[in-house]
């Protein structure tokens, strides 16, 4: 297992907060389940900017497989982003397609 700390706008994180404590599914898993769906679909997403210097983040460490780590690290450089561009975005995505279905 890797290590990686990512930043999560507020808004995506209190969402992620609200689909955790309504299904009793931890926020890590709920990340680690939209980057793996976008990986494995390969979902063709525009990429949202954002502005990382900013201080509306939270700083999130997350736990995840060698493999995933690596398969991010590859679609990150593929798409000329970064790794915590690419986790906020599928995070993002997630939020607005599948995780209403759980609330």
């Amino acid at each position: 297992m890797d290590n990686i700390t990512t930043r999560i706008p507020i808004d995506i994180n209190e969402n992620l907060e609200k689909v955790s404590q309504q299904t009793g599914i931890p926020k890590s898993s709920l990340i680690l389940y939209a980057i793996n769906d976008c990986l494995r679909l390969r979902k063709d997403i525009d990429m949202p900017k954002f502005d990382f210097s900013n201080e509306d983040f939270v700083r999130f460490t997350l736990r995840m497989p060698e493999h995933l780590k690596k398969e991010l690290a590859i679609t990150a450089s593929e798409r000329n982003t970064s790794i915590n561009s690419l986790i906020v975005a599928y995070v993002d995505l997630f939020d607005l397609l599948y995780w209403d279905c759980y609330r």
